[in-house]
This record gives C-alpha cells, sequence and structure tokens, in this order.
C-alpha cells in the first residue's frame, strides 16, 4: 500500500491521539501537518506495512512530546519526591499544573525531561548540549522551586499507622445501594492518569504492619493493541522491596489487568493476557479475563445470615451481601460488602466494604481452616497463632480470619 492509503486508514487513530492530548484546536491542526510530513519523509525507512500504525503514532507522541516541551504548559508530571499521595477525591494534576506555570522556562524543562520523560542525567545533557554538572544543579535548583510554591498543605502525607486501627462493622437493615467501583481487583488503585495511592497488610491477632505498597499511574499504555495505563507499584516487607508494573485497563463496565513484570533472582519476568494460566491465575479475573465489574449491585449470589455464608450450587463466586456501617479512624462509612468466595484462590474467602465513592474502606482476608497457609511468599501465617481470629462457615467450611488492608483513603 501507498503512504496516503496507509495514512488514510489509520488517520482517525492518530487524529484522537491528538486530539486527547493536546487542548487549543489550532495547534493540534500545526502538529498533525509536522506528524504528516516527518511521516511522509520518513515512509521509506519503514520496514513492514503492519507496523506503520505502531510508527506513526510513535511520531505523533514524540511531537506532542516536542509541544509540551516546548510550551512548557498543561503537563501532568509525576514529582514523586514532593508530591505525596493523595485519595480518589483529588488528584495532582491541577495542583501539579499550577506550580509548574509559576516556574521558569529553564526549571519546568529540566522537570520535564527528567520526571515525565524519565531521561537520565546523561540524556538530558546531551539534548541539551551543557555538561551533566550543570544538568544536576538545574535539577537541584528546579525541585527546590517546586517545592517552594507547591500548596504546603499537600505536603502533610498521610502515613499508614504501625498498627491496625480499631474499627465495628454493623449491618444495617437498608437495601445494599449500588455503586460504581473502578478499583483494581486487590489493589486498590483506580487506574486513570495522575491517581496514587498507599496501602498495607495487618497481620492479626497482632494487627500489626506487614507490608505496605505505594502506587501511582505513570501514564497510557497499548499491549497486543488494547490500551490501558501503566501502573508502578513498590511493595514493602521485611526490610525488601519489590518493584512491579502492570498495564491496567479501566472500561465503561469492568477494570482488568493486561499485563505485569517484575523483577525475580535478577531476571525480568513479564507476564500478558496471553500467556495463559501463568498469567490468569494471578492477575486474571472474570471469564476470559473479562475482569471485575465495575457496576456494583446484589444479584443473590452469595446468601449471608451473619457468620454464616452460601454461594449458589456451593461455588466459587463474587456478590453483594449487605449493607454495613464501618466505623474506623474516627469515622463512620455507610457501605456495602462485597464477598470474594475463593474466585481467586479455592482456599480464599475476602470481605470488601466498599462506600458510595465506589472507595475500598476495609478488606479483610479469610482461610479455609486445615488448608495449606503457606504460599505465595506470606510465611507469616502460623495456623496455631489464628486459632482465636474470627471464623465464617463458608459452604459448610470453617473459614479463619488472617489479615486486613486499608489504604490512605481513610486517613
Amino acid at each position: 500500500m501507498s503512504f496516503e492509503e496507509l495514512l488514510e486508514k489509520y488517520r482517525n487513530n492518530v487524529e484522537a491521539y491528538v486530539k486527547y492530548k493536546v487542548s487549543f484546536a489550532s495547534d493540534r491542526d500545526d502538529l498533525l501537518q509536522e506528524i504528516y510530513l516527518q511521516a511522509y519523509e520518513k515512509f521509506d525507512s519503514l520496514k513492514s506495512e503492519e507496523a506503520f500504525k505502531a510508527w506513526i503514532l510513535s511520531i505523533a507522541r514524540n511531537k506532542v512530546n516536542d509541544y509540551y516541551r516546548d510550551k512548557a504548559k498543561d503537563m501532568e508530571i509525576p514529582l514523586e519526591e514532593y508530591v505525596p499521595t493523595v485519595s480518589i477525591h483529588r488528584t495532582v494534576d491541577e495542583m501539579v499544573r499550577e506550580t509548574l506555570k509559576s516556574l521558569s522556562v529553564t526549571d519546568r524543562e529540566i522537570l520535564y525531561l527528567f520526571h515525565w520523560d524519565e531521561l537520565p542525567l546523561k540524556e538530558i545533557s546531551e539534548k541539551l548540549k551543557l555538561p551533566e554538572g550543570t544538568i544536576k544543579s538545574r535539577l537541584h535548583y528546579a525541585r527546590k522551586h517546586f517545592k517552594e510554591r507547591y500548596p504546603k498543605e499537600e505536603f502533610m502525607n498521610k502515613k499508614l499507622p504501625e498498627i491496625m486501627p480499631e474499627y465495628t462493622i454493623s449491618e444495617r437493615n437498608d437495601r445494599p445501594f449500588e455503586t460504581l467501583w473502578e478499583e483494581l481487583m486487590g489493589w486498590f488503585l483506580i487506574p486513570k492518569e495522575g491517581n496514587r495511592i498507599s496501602w498495607a497488610i495487618y497481620d492479626f491477632p497482632e494487627r500489626k504492619k506487614s507490608e505496605t505498597y505505594e502506587m501511582r499511574c505513570k501514564g497510557k499504555a497499548e499491549i497486543h493493541g488494547l490500551e490501558g495505563v501503566t501502573v508502578e507499584a513498590v511493595e514493602s516487607y521485611d526490610k525488601k522491596q519489590i518493584k512491579r508494573h502492570f498495564i491496567a485497563q479501566l472500561t465503561d463496565t469492568h477494570c482488568r489487568y493486561l499485563a505485569e513484570r517484575h523483577e525475580e533472582d535478577g531476571v525480568m519476568k513479564y507476564y500478558t493476557f496471553l500467556d495463559g494460566d501463568a498469567f490468569l491465575n494471578n492477575w486474571g479475573f472474570g471469564p476470559e479475563n473479562i475482569g471485575n465489574e465495575t457496576h456494583l449491585k446484589q444479584k443473590g449470589l452469595i446468601q449471608r445470615n451473619g457468620s454464616t455464608v452460601t454461594t449458589q450450587d456451593k461455588k466459587e463466586t463474587m456478590d453483594v451481601v449487605g449493607r454495613y456501617d464501618v466505623t474506623i479512624n474516627g469515622r463512620t462509612y455507610d457501605t456495602v460488602c462485597l464477598m470474594d468466595v475463593c474466585t481467586y484462590d479455592e482456599y480464599t474467602v475476602s470481605e470488601q466494604y466498599i462506600d458510595r465513592n465506589g472507595r475500598t474502606v476495609l478488606w479483610r482476608r479469610f482461610n479455609k481452616k486445615n488448608q495449606r497457609w503457606l504460599f505465595d511468599g506470606f510465611e507469616s501465617a502460623d495456623e496455631s497463632k489464628l486459632k482465636g481470629n474470627e471464623k465464617l462457615i463458608v459452604n459448610g467450611e470453617e473459614c479463619v480470619h488472617w489479615y486486613d488492608c486499608i489504604t490512605d483513603y481513610i486517613l
């Protein structure tokens, strides 16, 4: 196919990308002309027609990056050293943009290259044709200026407590409400650009924090033709850290994982939704990995009466089981309880209390008694220590409370 034919085939993709990234119509038109011109001039370097879409979109991405670098406005950059974790009620975008607009062009440029493009200092030095020492100095002062001008109250990080706060759960007689639940299954982050969250695991009966997770959405991503966002997750436990990267996708009806990568014994491991059980057993949810439903409402798949839980045909399933007031950290939340019976693992039962904002207030983990406890690296699970913990009877089997999770949403 000719350049004109390929361009006509994928023109809508390019225009949609530029339209999403650039607010001003006049600037978009100029950018599109630059993109098409560069693509035409370099068309001979394209090795195959199949690669045209990815190739021209990479040109578009570079042109948009150049545009923002030149204009130094409307940028959404993750300045993790200075911008704290925030809840769904507030993203960092507005605060960051306003602060950046107050900085000099030089400060904005160096912050953009280092934090948004994630370029190493050596590459920035080559790009700006300045000594690396000068780049280090500029970055230091740009960060200092950003911190000085960023709203002071935003630097009060919400630190997760070392001991699980006391809480009460009271069942209500009211009908469970419907809510939009867009969090990643098991990880509590809503996968939209600019969002962050911190959460922790608390082992019972000690109620001590055993693991913490810092998560942020870094930007858009595409894998095997499916679009999503890149999520960075840093797990901390026993003075160790594991950094994972996910690609997650949020649609109008579902939220799901598309890929995961992490380093293990010095080897970087990659898993995608095309890798069968190697991916699905850990990150897949729903039929054919469709994901977890975002529109929560009670379906009647699980019956709960106090601590007794029964599922239809005694099969693994997930459903809203009732409405509850959860009082924790000095505040009472009106929630619905989403129960997961063995959909993740045949030994696992969980309660997830979700408020009207679609945010998890409290997540509680139970394991079937007399089944395996040591798996997935959770070597701290000693069944003998859990005998006094709360019990559920799920389809006739006793399940023992193991640990809880809370996020900085409730702090």
